[in-house]
């Protein structure tokens, strides 16, 4: 049962997995993925992405000029996929998977509103481990109008004008120590909307390396 926010642009259904599904995913995921950790330059300063993440599916999502190469599709995350699409009564053919390893790390504001997805795209995310806020503002407003907290099993569809009229954000929280995974699944079609951004990427298991 979903329920309906912002003029039924977000949906939200709660423990759409059960707990314990959703803790046996979360173990999978976290031992099997092949995280990406991702380093580039930003006005000639290093930088690194705040979380670490890996691309799957026919198409991936290049975002902000950061150019990667998808995986094909595992069992586990066809089957995910699956449920997302019921859910959102749409096809996807992209996945994001990305590990806040912890409360440090976080996405800042940003609209998933590139040439790739389209106009008024379809986005499902998944969440999985700690319960993280996930804020939403109005394009030009300084404060969110939204804040949900997303807990493991939760499935979020962000749809109509939202990535076109607002943006959204995870949050650091220092104080969450325990690691959260979500997978954002969504649309693509046409050609990557932006110049390619040089970045080094190397690949790491988590937490058997201290990442």
């Amino acid at each position: 049962m979903f329920t309906s926010l912002l003029d039924d642009r977000i949906r939200v259904a709660r423990g759409s997995l059960a707990p314990a599904r959703a803790a046996e995913l979360m173990a999978a995921l976290l031992r099997d993925t092949p995280w990406l950790a991702v380093r580039y330059e930003n006005d000639g300063r290093p930088r690194e992405l705040p979380r670490l993440t890996v691309n799957y599916g026919e198409r991936s999502y290049d975002y902000s000029g950061l150019v990667f190469t998808p995986l094909p599709w595992t069992p586990l995350l066809a089957e995910l996929r699956a449920l997302a699409e019921a859910a959102a009564e749409t096809r996807f053919n992209a996945l994001i998977v990305q590990l806040y390893r912890d409360g440090e790390d976080g996405v800042n504001w940003h609209a998933d509103d590139s040439l790739g997805v389209g106009r008024d795209p379809i986005i499902a995310s998944l969440s999985f481990g700690a319960t993280r806020k996930f804020l939403v503002r109005p394009k030009g407003a300084a404060e969110p109008c939204l804040t949900l907290e997303l807990h493991a099993g939760d499935l979020l569809v962000m749809r109509g004008d939202l990535q076109h009229s607002h943006q959204h954000k995870v949050p650091r929280e220092p104080e969450v120590k325990a690691p959260r995974i979500n997978l954002t699944f969504r649309t693509l079609s046409g050609p990557a909307p932006q110049p390619a951004v040089a970045h080094a990427s190397r690949v790491v298991r988590w937490p058997e390396d201290g990442e």
